[in-house]
């Protein structure tokens, strides 16, 4: 059995760091665990002002990439640069994006542009940085942020329902074939997250109730699951909760409780 991660002066990449649970990871990674960053997002500024704000306030060293992960050329960028900046140890690959709707709402460019972030730059980073990780034999870890929408239906989220589906049986697929490679992959499932994004959209409506975790909270248990290198997790005792009562009802039923809580959000 590998040992435990230790993210002490390490190198650790985060994609969707401008913002959210990335942000969090980040920060809590360099607060608490003094591990050395680089930060990749669209949003260049908000990069900068985070690595000027860890190196300052926690003695760590930060390198920022601007990227749009939904961009075929940006994904093979960040692997490229990355791995010339620093000698990685972790990936979190965090980065995605949601429709919360009906799913004829959802234009078809929207669509493949939700496809090409949430699973093809996965995928594909997934593909290169295990071998990378392989290669380097130093005991290193990756985790994707997949969601409790990849494990239950979720009507009004069926498009990323779907994604996130993808990623949960691609990724643990992917790590019991890697098991001898001294390297794990987490796949970490959070419910719903009180973040930028779910204030920016119709979800806001559940904030200041259970159906949504703190972003401390949640990042928290997502650095913890890897760190432990568990192969699946998922974050908030509610959540668990609904996951084992899922086990004995019907996956119809199921949904059919998740569109009665999700269409009160539309009224």
């Amino acid at each position: 059995m590998m040992k435990d991660m230790q993210f002490t002066h390490k190198w650790v990449l985060v994609t969707g760091a401008s913002s959210g649970l990335g942000l969090e990871m980040a920060t809590q990674l360099a607060e608490q665990h003094q591990a050395n960053l680089i930060l990749v997002a669209r949003r260049e500024a908000q990069l900068l002002a985070l690595k000027q704000r860890l190196e300052q306030s926690f003695g760590i060293q930060c390198h920022v990439i601007a990227a749009d992960l939904s961009l075929a050329d940006d994904v093979e960028r960040v692997y490229q640069q990355a791995t010339q900046l620093a000698d990685i140890y972790g990936v979190i690959l965090n980065a995605g994006v949601t429709h919360f709707g009906e799913h004829h709402e959802l234009a078809w460019p929207d669509f493949e542009k939700m496809l090409a972030l949430n699973v093809t730059s996965v995928v594909r980073l997934l593909t290169l940085f295990s071998q990378y990780l392989k290669e380097k034999n130093q005991g290193g870890g990756m985790m994707v942020i997949s969601s409790m929408a990849g494990l239950l239906p979720v009507p009004y989220q069926a498009a990323y329902a779907g994604t996130k589906a993808f990623v949960t049986n691609f990724a643990q697929s992917l790590a019991l074939e890697q098991h001898q490679q001294n390297l794990s992959l987490t796949v970490f499932s959070p419910g719903g997250i009180d973040t930028e994004m779910t204030s920016n959209s119709r979800l806001k409506y559940f904030q200041n109730t259970p159906l949504l975790q703190s972003v401390e909270s949640c990042a928290s248990e997502g650095i913890a699951a890897m760190q432990a290198r568990k192969n699946l997790a998922v974050s908030g005792l509610l959540n668990r909760q609904q996951l084992f009562v899922s086990r004995f009802l019907p996956r119809q039923l199921i949904g059919l409780i998740t569109r009665k809580a999700y269409a009160q959000a539309f009224n």
